[in-house]
């Protein structure tokens, strides 16, 4: 029961701060183009005959302003995952957060000490199971004196690791390490679910051996392997070969980013 809500505890607070923070009224980019039409049509009533329809020629030829309230009403109906972050990333807590002096700073160093914490106990633990270390000491000892500590540190990774994706909601969901991530942790959870519910409900007949039924080596070796992989790839994030205003990229690259590029980008 408590693996399962550290499991839906991510998706609790993306959604929590998303209820707190959704923006009131239309998003910056709205306005100013909003006060960019008003602005010409107040200066065209104003001007002679020729310079008004020649800024009606420009005026028509710019783009709409029935297509910018349409996509407007679309991120505001929230039908995708990305107008969602769209709409989080306009928010006054994301952006304030993002452009903070400290706190973004603050939160990415917990971030960072928590992730210290939760991983190397969890490779302790990993390595009993492989029978590569404290071969004499049960398993069960083990778990009892670890996984406390495990759990917090991996419940305050969590909360700032969503605090982090909340300052740059969309440029992390459209990024395509931070995808491999979220995939990876899927699979970490999924596997420590597994060991769990199966072979370490009978750890009583195999606690004090000092190599580990197949199974739990099984889930060991998996654990090891993908958080190394999630660590790589949290760190990859940081970089921006993949963005999506970094065109042209490959067709496959646009497709697992889910980046729609312009016809001059291609």
């Amino acid at each position: 029961m408590q693996g399962r809500w550290i499991g839906l505890l991510p998706a609790f607070v993306l959604v929590l701060f998303y209820l707190v923070t959704a923006p009131a009224k239309a998003p910056a980019h709205m306005a100013q183009k909003s006060h960019e039409v008003g602005r010409q049509i107040h200066l065209i009533s104003s001007e002679s005959a020729s310079v008004q329809w020649a800024r009606l020629a420009t005026l028509r030829n710019a783009a709409p302003l029935t297509a910018t309230v349409e996509a407007g009403g679309d991120e505001a109906a929230g039908g995708s995952l990305l107008n969602f972050f769209r709409r989080m990333a306009d928010s006054s807590w994301s952006v304030g957060l993002h452009e903070s002096r400290y706190a973004y700073d603050l939160i990415e160093s917990v971030h960072v000490w928590a992730l210290c914490l939760f991983f190397g106990l969890a490779v302790m633990f990993d390595l009993r199971l492989l029978g590569w270390t404290m071969r004499s000491v049960p398993v069960s000892e083990v778990a009892r004196r670890l996984l406390p500590w495990t759990v917090v540190g991996f419940v305050v990774m969590v909360i700032s690791g969503a605090l982090l994706f909340s300052a740059i909601p969309l440029r992390s969901y459209q990024n395509i390490f931070f995808r491999a991530k979220m995939i990876m942790l899927t699979l970490a959870g999924l596997n420590v679910w597994i060991f769990h519910s199966g072979i370490y409900r009978r750890v009583a007949t195999w606690d004090v051996n000092s190599v580990t039924p197949k199974a739990a080596r099984v889930a060991g070796a998996l654990s090891l392997v993908l958080w190394v992989a999630i660590v790589l790839s949290g760190r990859m994030i940081a970089y921006n070969w993949f963005d999506c205003d970094r065109q042209p990229q490959p067709a496959i690259i646009n497709f697992l980013t889910s980046c729609v590029p312009t016809e001059s980008e291609r």
